[in-house]
C-alpha cells in the first residue's frame, strides 16, 4: 500500500507503468491486485469497481462519466465495463530507491496533497468527479507515454506531471469534503432513514427544502439522483446483514427499507451485477478454494 505508507516513497520515483485511452466492449475484468497505482476516469458510460478481501466481495463502486477513481496499490478489486464505456486507464510503478534520479520523488508528490494524505490513511481509494480540471496534465502525460516506447516511461517531465496529478486530484478531493450544508442534511436524513419508506415529499420537509430544488441541487453536487444515491446506501447496507447475518431476502430487503424482495432483487442485480443468492455465495464461499477458474454459481 504505497500511498497509505508514504515513508515507503522517500528516493522512489513514480512511473507510468501501463496506459489506455479507448472505448472498451462491455466485459468484466478478472479479480486481481497488483503493486502499482491505478487510475481509472470515465469519459463516457459507466463502470464498476468491485473490492475483494480474502477472495469475497466487500463493497461495489459505480463510475460514471466525469468520474475518476485513484486506488492505492494492494487492494484486490474487479472492473466491470459496461458496453462502450469510455474510460482512460493509468498505472503508476514506484521505482526501487536504486540510485536513478528522482527529480521528484513519490515521498515529495505525495506529501504536499494533504488531503488525498489523510484520505488514504483509511481508505482504499479516493473519488473524485471533475474530470476537467484534471484533463489537461492527463493529456500531456498521454503524449509523454505516446513519445515513448519504454515500458517504464521515466524522465524529468513524466515525474513533474505525476506530482502536478496528484495535487490536481487533491485539490479536485479538497472540494468534496467541502459539502454543500443542504446536501450533507439529505445525506445524514437518508443516513437514519433508509429503513423507511423515502419519498421526495418526506425528505424535502424533513430539511426544510422545496422539492424541486433539493432534486435539483442534490443531482449537481453529488451527480446522483436522490432515488440513486437512496439504493446505493441500501444496497451496500443489505451487503453488510448478508455477511454477518443468516436473514432471508425477504428479511434483508425489508429491513434495508425496499418495497418487497423483487424490488431489492432487481435493484441489487443493478447495481452489483450479480443477484442476491449468487453474491451471498461469493461471501461464503471458501477462501482456500477461490479462483478465477473457480467461483460458486448461482
Amino acid at each position: 500500500m504505497l500511498l497509505r505508507n508514504k515513508e515507503t516513497l522517500r528516493g522512489r520515483r513514480f512511473a507510468v507503468h501501463s496506459y489506455f485511452d479507448q472505448k472498451l466492449p462491455g466485459y468484466t475484468a478478472e479479480t486481481h491486485g497488483h503493486n502499482t497505482v491505478e487510475l481509472f476516469c470515465v469519459v463516457g458510460g459507466k463502470a464498476r469497481y468491485t473490492f475483494m478481501d480474502e477472495g469475497r466481495p466487500i463493497e461495489t463502486v459505480l463510475l460514471k462519466p466525469g468520474d475518476l477513481i485513484l486506488i492505492d496499490a494492494g487492494h484486490v478489486h474487479r472492473l466491470a465495463a459496461e458496453d462502450g464505456c469510455r474510460a482512460l486507464f493509468l498505472e503508476l510503478r514506484a521505482l526501487p530507491a536504486d540510485g536513478g534520479a528522482a527529480y521528484v520523488d513519490g515521498y515529495t508528490a505525495f506529501n504536499a496533497c494533504g488531503a488525498l494524505s489523510e484520505a488514504f490513511k483509511k481508505n482504499k481509494y479516493v473519488l473524485v468527479n471533475d474530470f476537467m480540471s484534471l484533463k489537461e496534465t492527463v493529456l500531456k502525460l498521454q503524449a509523454l507515454v505516446n513519445s515513448d516506447r519504454l515500458r517504464y516511461i521515466d524522465h524529468y517531465f513524466t515525474q513533474i506531471l505525476i506530482a502536478e496529478l496528484f495535487l490536481s486530484i487533491d485539490e479536485c478531493y479538497k472540494k468534496t469534503l467541502l459539502e454543500n450544508p443542504y446536501v450533507h442534511r439529505i445525506t445524514d436524513y437518508i443516513t437514519r432513514s433508509y429503513q423507511e419508506e423515502l419519498t421526495i415529499r418526506r425528505i424535502a420537509k424533513a430539511v426544510s427544502l422545496n422539492e424541486t430544488y433539493l432534486q435539483k441541487i442534490f443531482r449537481k453536487e453529488t451527480g446522483f439522483t436522490v432515488f440513486e444515491y437512496v439504493t446505493q446506501y441500501r444496497i451496500n447496507q443489505s451487503i453488510a446483514l448478508m455477511r454477518n447475518t443468516g436473514l432471508k431476502f425477504a428479511d434483508i430487503a425489508a429491513e434495508v427499507g425496499f418495497a418487497n424482495r423483487q424490488s431489492f432483487y432487481n435493484a441489487f442485480m443493478e447495481f452489483t451485477g450479480y443477484t442476491p443468492k449468487l453474491f451471498r455465495k461469493f461471501l461464503t464461499f471458501p477462501v482456500s478454494d477461490y479462483s478465477a477458474s473457480h467461483v460458486p454459481k448461482d
